[in-house]
């Protein structure tokens, strides 16, 4: 081989190396720099809803300890009133009806904003509770099945509201008879296995519809706890939801 030849092919030979070096660089880059975003946003959805149920949690309080003493006040006052005539004795009752019910629905309001259950007795506890008074207002028949597992409160809280999103989805949209959720221990994961024999649903139609906002909600929160989310929904077959959540990232 000539001279010419082999500076030739050595010149080639270093481009070649050059541009692998460039090309290895380039992507190792663009993956550091996707990593990074993907912390950012899961950093940005972790700080998004807490402060979501840190404004719940206020909500909730100051139901519970302000409006709830207001109304009952009330009613006192209402009661204590010396009445003679059977008309005005009507309107007080009718008063003491609709007072009764602003207490219990504000007491409904204040136990979904922050049920606590989840804080006193832990997962599992709330959400059977939760379910037991559904079972009071709707005619959804649920069936659930949890592993008592010990979970930071964060965690807990995000279950809990995922587990209150699929119930609230399959009783709004679903018209399903029958809703089965387990929560076990799996190995090294904690699975939630949700399954429904509603009438399901199209998946990018639901998205892109205002109705979407909860399939959204349920990602964010499986992605905050590092979990796998799979779902599977054909129309007339029902929907299962599987979301597997590593512990070891948890606890």
């Amino acid at each position: 081989m000539h001279t010419t030849e082999e500076q030739f092919y050595t010149a080639v030979v270093v481009a070649v190396v050059a541009l692998g070096v460039i090309i290895i660089v380039f992507i190792a880059t663009m993956i550091r720099h996707q990593r990074r975003n993907a912390r950012l946003n899961k950093m940005k959805i972790r700080t998004e809803i807490n402060m979501l149920e840190k404004e719940r949690r206020r909500i909730a309080t100051d139901l519970h300890d302000e409006l709830g003493p207001i109304l009952s006040a009330v009613r006192i006052q209402i009661n204590h009133l010396s009445l003679d005539k059977s008309a005005d004795k009507k309107i007080v009752e009718f008063a003491n009806k609709h007072i009764d019910d602003i207490l219990a629905k504000t007491r409904e309001i204040s136990y979904n904003l922050l049920p606590n259950t989840l804080v006193r007795k832990g997962l599992v506890k709330a959400v059977q509770e939760y379910i037991s008074k559904l079972r009071e207002t709707h005619k959804l028949s649920i069936d659930f099945i949890g592993a008592d597992i010990e979970l930071p409160t964060e965690t807990s809280i995000n279950i809990y509201r995922i587990i209150q999103e699929i119930i609230h989805n399959t009783i709004k949209h679903a018209d399903a008879v029958k809703l089965i959720i387990t929560l076990q221990k799996n190995g090294n994961k904690l699975v939630l296995m949700t399954s429904d024999d509603g009438a399901g649903f199209d998946y990018e139609k639901r998205v892109e519809s205002s109705e979407g906002l909860g399939l959204i909600s349920l990602q964010s929160r499986a992605e905050v706890l590092n979990a796998k989310f799979n779902f599977r929904s054909i129309p007339g077959y029902g929907t299962q939801y599987v979301i597997e959540i590593p512990l070891t990232a948890i606890v």
